[in-house]
């Protein structure tokens, strides 16, 4: 099984050698039907963080509001969408790299060699 991997720009890894914390592996996806009557981005960001997030000691919710606006989220991907326009946000929420597509594809990426609050030594990438 072939492991996907980002950075913050693209997909493409810097020849240069970039830092660990500049690389992400996918660990979630989810697309949403966008036939629905109205697809729910920001409910289906909120569902694929939860199930991909250890939430921190005494956290019971996630608020998305603290890292993006999600009313704009929605307009944007809704407009590119009908437009037909091929677009992507990106943002952090804790350690992790949400990409949005137009095409109502949600994917998850974790920081590769990175243990969140845990303690242990970090994991080695190669």
């Amino acid at each position: 099984m072939t492991l996907e991997t980002t950075t913050w720009f693209g997909s493409a890894v810097d020849a240069s050698g970039p830092s660990l914390s500049s690389q992400y592996a996918l660990v979630a996806s989810k697309t949403i039907d966008p036939e629905a009557s109205r697809p729910e981005i920001v409910t289906g960001v909120i569902d694929v963080l939860m199930d991909v997030i250890e939430p921190t000691v005494g956290q019971t919710t996630l608020s998305l509001y603290e890292y993006v606006n999600p009313d704009a989220l929605e307009e944007i991907i809704e407009a590119s969408a009908s437009k037909k326009s091929d677009i992507e946000v990106r943002f952090t929420i804790e350690d992790y790299l949400v990409t949005v597509r137009s095409d109502y594809t949600i994917l998850i990426y974790k920081p590769i060699g990175t243990q969140r609050d845990t303690g242990k030594t970090p994991c080695p990438t190669s």
